[in-house]
């Protein structure tokens, strides 16, 4: 089963404790720059993008999946917000996009479903969408630290565990040559003691976007990094987050997951 076919992500972000958390987030991110509206390119379900417009900023927001706009539509209406939502490739955004914005954004590790000289073309292609002096943000897997490790398995924290059930979730890493990756989710149902089900939900491949890497496209495309923030407490439960210096390059080996916001300078 695909993951983005799912229901898995229907939810993703929408408790008020993760609401609460990026407000608060964003208000340290957006606050001291004139930022009115703000294009989400991956908006999926919407959960990452809701507090903004609770902060007030202006949103819309495209996706390549149907079915998460859909319920990106239901999200949003329930917080009492009617925004534009419409299906897109964000590679093809500058074909599709009314109008320009003070600030486009891509969350939840998105950019690197598509490879890295697609990477550099979508900057490319939605530098002519971005007001002067206006900005991109995303957030991010650590890259860097996944690739220096390469791991293959890992076990999540189980969905339910009682005494009458157990269900579990374990992660596969499938690796391919060219360091692109595929996320294979196994959950396993117990009931009573006994084996009764396994599912398996694949997530489209990944390509592997390093820091540096990111910074050079950046830059070819006349943009330059205002800020970069450790973003592991919005992403990880604060038990799994590493003993840090609060300090974004001498953390950047410990850090999980993080957010860029550059700034179009020319």
């Amino acid at each position: 089963m695909n993951l983005y076919e799912t229901s898995a992500l229907f939810n993703q972000n929408m408790s008020k404790k993760q609401q609460d958390k990026l407000l608060d987030f964003y208000k340290q991110v957006f606050s001291q720059y004139q930022i009115t509206n703000i294009h989400d390119c991956s908006i999926g379900a919407g959960g990452t993008t809701i507090p903004l417009a609770k902060l007030g900023y202006q949103i819309s927001g495209s996706d390549i999946s149907e079915n998460l706009l859909s319920k990106a539509k239901a999200n949003f209406e329930a917080e009492g917000y009617n925004v534009e939502l419409f299906i897109s490739d964000f590679r093809k955004l500058r074909e599709v996009l009314p109008n320009t914005y003070d600030c486009i954004i891509s969350t939840g590790n998105s950019l690197p479903h598509v490879n890295n000289q697609d990477v550099s073309n979508f900057i490319n292609n939605i530098s002519t969408k971005i007001n002067q002096n206006g900005f991109i943000f995303i957030d991010i897997r650590n890259w860097d630290k996944i690739l220096n490790k390469k791991p293959i398995f890992k076990a999540r924290d189980p969905f339910v565990m009682t005494e009458e059930e157990h269900v579990s979730l374990y992660q596969i890493w499938n690796w391919h040559d060219d360091s692109s990756v595929d996320f294979i989710f196994v959950t396993s149902i117990d009931k009573k003691g006994k084996h009764e089900k396994t599912s398996l939900t694949y997530a489209p491949t990944y390509y592997p976007l390093r820091y540096d890497d990111y910074e050079k496209m950046l830059n070819e495309n006349g943009f330059e990094i205002k800020q970069c923030f450790d973003v592991d407490c919005l992403w990880l439960s604060s038990n799994k987050e590493e003993i840090k210096r609060v300090n974004f390059k001498e953390d950047f080996d410990k850090i999980n997951w993080y957010a860029v916001l550059a700034q179009k300078v020319r």
